[in-house]
């Protein structure tokens, strides 16, 4: 009888797997940005069948792995129907294969040059969008090695270089889920949580999927941990810093690592980061570098804005009140409370723990997110990673909700609905406040 109910349950839980794959597989060839209803419901399925696998399925841990890693597999000859992103990395990949600076030319420009040539550029520069063609390189050194990487085994095609990069972010996954593991059980924590990265269709589709490498930057955040953990710190420092160079939200989380390593060995350590960070940028080092990718950087406190939260009442209560945009002095605001937050923290908290340095690291994560003008749906993935070594879960709440962002998407000018944004952040917040209370009430 027994053995006929383990049959019958497992019978089930393939069935969740087989159907969730080819959801996986209806969504990379068949669905577009704008095809909202389908792309929710499409989405809400996978989350739910992605929990009764996590949570019921009588498969083994490694098992749900190979099931992760083969659900990513899915989307491999796809091209990326979330974000046209990918068509500037491989623009960005064949610049650095000629010998041309990334940071010193916009696709805009290079495109008015009768002798500029790399393979696909009409194509690319089209694909890339007029907002992206019209701006400066703004991704870090390591990335865009990645970038050349994809565009020299792509030879010119396309598809072949987008194919290379979604197999470098799934090896990144894969090493999450390794070092993950790890951790966890370091931690003394149940390694089956890292399954809530594994199968979250938020990770999958983004990442993978989408071609976005938040995934080789938390890989090398949660590296970086873990070789701190061994007492290797020189090699966590460098590790960090080429997580840095894949995208620089991990600099904001330095202060961190010094406090966790206390005042001396905390100094030595950032100081390698920083070191290995100016060295990596020397490559492409010119009196333009600093202006332009300082420049691009700062598009994303002074013009852009999308699904954001905070920033967003912020703004109307600043459009009742002086009756302009103030998105540069609000975003300049909040990002000197985000310094002086992480430096408060860093100095009065004393982080001796691992479990101590993620939950402050998800919080600095959050309060960023919380306060930033644009929040796309891939952002999520290093704080949703951070979480998963807390108590907290109100992240895997946000991995849900966030795709009501994707609405915005529906008509052909983006334009973002108030009472959508409610939907994706009052839970999440909601959750938040109380996961904060329970844990309060827990601790004394």
């Amino acid at each position: 009888m027994a053995t006929t109910t383990i049959l019958r349950n497992k019978y089930i839980h393939f069935t969740a797997i087989l159907c969730s794959a080819l959801i996986y597989s209806y969504l990379a060839y068949f669905v577009d940005r704008n095809q909202t209803a389908l792309l929710l419901s499409c989405y809400g399925f996978l989350f739910l069948l992605g929990l009764l696998t996590h949570q019921y399925s009588g498969f083994s841990l490694k098992q749900l792995i190979v099931v992760g890693v083969l659900f990513r597999l899915l989307f491999l000859w796809s091209t990326p129907f979330l974000s046209q992103d990918f068509f500037r990395f491989i623009w960005d990949g064949n610049l650095v294969l000629q010998g041309v600076n990334p940071y010193s030319f916009t696709p805009d420009t290079l495109m008015q040059d009768p002798h500029f040539f790399i393979p696909e550029m009409s194509i690319l520069h089209e694909g890339m969008g007029e907002l992206s063609a019209r701006h400066y390189s703004n991704y870090p050194p390591f990335n865009q090695t990645l970038f050349a990487l994809s565009a020299w085994i792509g030879q010119g095609h396309v598809m072949a270089s987008a194919m290379t990069m979604r197999l470098v972010i799934l090896l990144s996954e894969i090493g999450i889920a390794w070092i993950g593991c790890m951790l966890l059980s370091a931690m003394g924590s149940k390694k089956e949580k890292i399954l809530f990265w594994v199968l979250n269709p938020l990770v999958i589709i983004e990442l993978t999927g989408n071609l976005h490498f938040d995934g080789v930057m938390a890989f090398g955040l949660v590296f970086a941990v873990y070789l701190l953990n061994k007492n290797q710190w020189i090699w966590s420092a460098i590790v960090l810093a080429a997580s840095v160079h894949t995208k620089l939200i991990p600099l904001m989380l330095l202060p961190l690592f010094w406090s966790f390593l206390g005042w001396k060995k905390g100094l030595k350590y950032v100081s390698v980061v920083m070191m290995v960070v100016l060295i990596g940028f020397l490559p492409f080092y010119n009196q333009m570098l600093i202006e332009n990718f300082t420049d691009s950087i700062g598009l994303w406190f002074k013009n852009f804005e999308f699904n954001a939260s905070i920033f967003n009442l912020t703004q109307e209560m600043g459009r009742w009140y002086r009756g302009k945009n103030l998105i540069f002095q609000i975003s300049s605001t909040f990002s000197i409370i985000i310094i002086i937050v992480v430096t408060c923290l860093a100095v009065f908290k004393q982080i001796k723990s691992l479990d101590k340095l993620f939950a402050i690291a998800l919080g600095v994560c959050c309060l960023y997110l919380s306060l930033a003008t644009t929040v796309h749906p891939w952002y999520l993935a290093l704080p949703l990673l951070l979480s998963l070594f807390t108590a907290y879960r109100f992240m895997i709440l946000w991995s849900l909700t966030i795709v009501l962002s994707y609405t915005a998407y529906s008509q052909p000018i983006v334009h973002e609905i108030p009472w959508v944004l409610a939907l994706e952040y009052l839970p999440v917040f909601g959750l938040l406040v109380w996961e904060l209370r329970r844990s309060q009430i827990t601790s004394s």
